[in-house]
């Protein structure tokens, strides 16, 4: 996080990049039990994306981050700890957005259906998905266990509060980017972002899941250059149409 700034997997821009994990910029250490909704998505041993429990069966992420063989963990706060909160699940089912655009990050979100159901727990309950667009929350918060402002990765997940930018100030950051599907949040005085690892992980608004992360500015933290994430209140629809197509 720069300033610990919680960055949000913050898609990079080009196909080289996205290689790399995102990571919350100028962020804190988050409150033990105050993320039971928030996934550590791994490939390989190493974690790859975040993601956010939004059935018992199904986590949210970005679509950007498809690959073989992922694993999900649930109930986590520090990685480099095996904690007695935690469950793991492989992934039986990914369900990309039919349309997701890798060339231009449109509809970047994707389903993951758990091969096993967590135990709901304090620590790991499902988010209620935001419905409403034309809620303009104050303040929100992004979390995740990307890249902070000193470029490392941390231990435990990193929290920071941000705020949702206008869709205009948004398209001004990025002209001709910024499509009907995306909603942009950041932080003018610290420059509180997403950044590499924090990709599919959550922005919150009003105790609801209103983004995922997705992409932006390379390098992350700038004061000019808000996060860019799916904006989850245009996906209600679709998210319970693959739950129920495939099976809670």
């Amino acid at each position: 996080m720069a300033v610990k700034t919680l960055v949000v997997a913050l898609f990079l821009t080009t196909a080289a990049c996205t290689e790399f994990q995102e990571k919350v910029l100028y962020g804190d250490p988050c409150e033990e039990l105050a993320h039971p909704y928030q996934a550590a998505v791994y490939t390989s041993g190493h974690l790859l994306c975040g993601g956010v429990l939004v059935h018992p069966q199904w986590v949210v992420t970005a679509a950007h981050c498809k690959k073989p063989n992922l694993q999900v963990f649930l109930g986590k706060h520090n990685l480099r700890q095996r904690e007695s909160s935690q469950e793991q699940s492989s992934v039986t089912r990914m369900v990309p957005h039919p349309h997701y655009k890798p060339a231009t990050h449109d509809q970047d979100i994707m389903m993951l259906r758990l091969a096993r159901r967590p135990l709901v727990s304090q620590h790991i309950q499902p988010l209620a998905l935001e419905s409403n667009c034309r809620a303009n929350h104050s303040t929100c918060h992004i979390l995740g266990w990307g890249k902070t402002a000193d470029g490392h990765f941390p231990d435990t997940i990193q929290c920071a509060y941000v705020h949702l930018v206008s869709r205009e100030e948004c398209e001004r950051a990025y002209p001709d980017q910024i499509t009907p599907n995306m909603v942009c949040a950041g932080d003018e005085k610290y420059g509180k972002d997403s950044c590499q690892g924090d990709s599919g992980g959550p922005l919150v608004c009003g105790e609801h899941l209103r983004g995922i992360v997705s992409w932006g500015n390379i390098p992350c933290g700038s004061k000019e250059k808000p996060g860019v994430y799916t904006d989850i209140c245009k996906y209600g629809g679709w998210i319970r149409s693959v739950i129920r197509t495939y099976g809670s």
